[in-house]
């Protein structure tokens, strides 16, 4: 499990990017409009937790324009002190008092590799992200209430939420959700941070409004290895294993960065696995 949290500085507000139109803050397209911009001094905060214990706090601070850090505190059994973990990474056997969880925490660079200039520092924080009912009130109204946007904040009716692309803390699929919703919801927050126009992996955009054919992917010769798949492509229409983005996702090899995420993954998401390869299935051809 994960608990989230971010603090911002006192009389300092939430920037909400307008993409509608372009501007120096939107050269990527209308696909940024919702995209939150924390002022200098925001610290996100997220924990991990496993049979309600919490094994590692991580830090992301952003001192300056320029600048975020990441760092991360190792939590003891007894659950009563954080320390912070050296910049290497650290490979550490936790017990819950249920079982052990072998658990990697990463250094500071890796921090860093995902939250990059591109991706805004932050990964998650957007309307469409946040657009969620949370002790019975949107917690969009509960922070534009407690001042935290700049001007009005974001426009009403609010861009819709991501579909969820799996049950989980948040809730369980709507019964409406199509299986391309659901695959590009995933793919927008797990992968679109770096696979973006500006981003550091720019020959493909994964974000959810672009369509199909601007992606980079349909149909797309891979610009690395095929990973010993002769004619496998970025992705092939109906055939999943002939798929570079479906083979990254399922491979366990992750030293050599042949997984997708590269980073912060050391067990293959099934279920993910399955809802993008449903959705690779269900495309009869490319755009």
């Amino acid at each position: 499990d994960k608990e989230r949290c971010f603090v911002v500085p006192a009389g300092a507000t939430i920037h909400v990017k307008d993409c509608a139109t372009p501007s120096a803050e939107c050269t990527q397209g209308a696909q940024d409009t919702g995209k939150w911009v924390m002022p200098v001094g925001t610290v996100m905060v997220k924990t991990f937790m496993f049979d309600g214990k919490r094994v590692e706090t991580r830090l992301l601070v952003h001192p300056d324009a320029a600048t975020w850090n990441g760092y991360s505190y190792q939590w003891n059994e007894t659950q009563t002190d954080a320390t912070i973990v050296p910049h290497d990474r650290v490979e550490s056997m936790f017990d819950t008092g249920q079982r052990t969880v072998d658990w990697h925490f990463p250094n500071r660079l890796d921090c860093t590799t995902c939250h990059t200039a591109s991706a805004g520092g932050t990964l998650g924080p957007e309307t469409r992200q946040m657009n969620r009912v949370v002790g019975g009130m949107n917690q969009i109204d509960s922070w534009k209430a407690a001042g935290l946007f700049e001007g009005a904040g974001p426009p009403t009716p609010y861009q819709a939420a991501l579909v969820l692309p799996y049950d989980g803390q948040l809730g369980t699929v709507p019964a409406d959700a199509t299986t391309e919703d659901r695959a590009r919801s995933y793919l927008h927050a797990n992968c679109a941070y770096c696979h973006r126009p500006d981003g550091d992996f720019a020959a493909m955009d994964l974000r959810f409004d672009t369509p199909l054919a601007k992606m980079g992917a349909c149909g797309v010769a891979p610009l690395k290895s095929d990973l010993g798949v002769t004619g496998a492509l970025v992705l092939t229409p109906g055939a999943p294993m002939m798929s570079i983005m479906w083979l990254r996702m399922h491979s366990p090899r992750i030293d050599e960065k042949t997984r997708m995420p590269q980073l912060a993954t050391y067990v293959v998401d099934d279920t993910a696995v399955g809802l993008v390869g449903d959705w690779i299935t269900s495309i009869a051809a490319c755009p």
